[in-house]
């Protein structure tokens, strides 16, 4: 009886659920201190609220260490790898994989009836699938891939803009992806300039010695836009506030889902998403 009332208890306080790991979490762990230091030591100029998905205070799971933007995207991918009804099989490519995400996404392969062939690519990064440049992704094929995932890496990139043509060239008419750069809300145009190579003036710059651009949030919408996409932004009106809070994740924070040409048919998928509301780590008709 004491242990039921115990575990009782526990849940009761545990009030963040992790979905890469199926934790209940009494808190989140904030931001690497030393980060954080960084971007004071090098005279990074703006407020860490104005980094648009990014939360500073409750930024990692402390079970698996899953980051909170993993936390947003398994949110969506739970909900597309179980409402997706291709005949054929779901091909999905991870680009910069985080191990947390992946790890989760295997997981939902296990359960799922589809038949779902998921890839991972990098072009450093030890233990991926293949090794690929995102600006040159020739060793597949055009309109191979259902879904993609690239989090975090256009930032790194010299040249984004010919990245993203090669992430539409890959995808399939209709599918999707799951793109994401780190963006500062209070910056009206992107800032960047190959020549600096210095990781000093990079940090204070862009945030992180081996980033090359500091992304507005208009910027980045108007570049993915003139590489063909079709953007969707999922934010807190689409997932329900409840859900942010519960899974650490800020009342800012912007999901951009890319697609291939304006498919009518992923238009209302993700319309009658938006009607449903998520208990107990699935998705329910409202």
């Amino acid at each position: 009886m004491i242990r039921k009332m115990q575990s009782k208890v526990c849940v009761v306080f545990e009030r963040y659920y992790c979905p890469l790991c199926n934790k209940r979490v009494k808190k989140f762990l904030p931001l690497s201190n030393l980060f954080l230091d960084n971007l004071r030591k090098y005279g990074w100029k703006y407020k860490f609220e104005d980094s648009e998905t990014c939360n500073v205070k409750n930024y990692s799971c402390p079970f698996c260490g899953g980051s909170d933007r993993d936390r947003l995207y398994a949110l969506y991918i739970q909900q597309y790898l179980t409402r997706a009804q291709l005949e054929s099989t779901i091909r999905i490519i991870d680009f910069a994989p985080s191990h947390q995400l992946s790890f989760y996404i295997k997981k939902l392969m296990a359960k799922s009836k589809q038949n779902i062939v998921y890839r991972t690519a990098d072009l450093y990064m030890e233990n991926v699938d293949d090794k690929a440049d995102v600006t040159n992704l020739r060793i597949y094929e055009d309109n191979c891939f259902d879904f993609f995932i690239c989090s975090h890496v256009l930032e790194h990139v010299s040249d984004d803009q010919r990245a993203l043509r090669e992430l539409y060239r890959i995808l399939k008419p209709g599918g999707q992806g799951i793109l994401m750069v780190p963006i500062v809300s209070s910056i009206d145009e992107i800032d960047e300039d190959p020549a600096v190579t210095d990781v000093a003036e990079r940090w204070r710059r862009f945030g992180q010695g081996d980033h090359v651009r500091l992304y507005s949030k208009k910027g980045f919408l108007r570049r993915v836009g003139e590489a063909g996409f079709v953007i969707h932004q999922l934010g807190q009106d689409f997932f329900g506030k409840k859900v942010f809070t519960k899974h650490g994740i800020t009342h800012q924070s912007i999901l951009y889902v890319v697609e291939k040409t304006n498919c009518r048919k992923n238009y209302e998928w993700l319309s009658s998403l938006a009607l449903c509301k998520f208990v107990d780590g699935v998705w329910h008709p409202a």
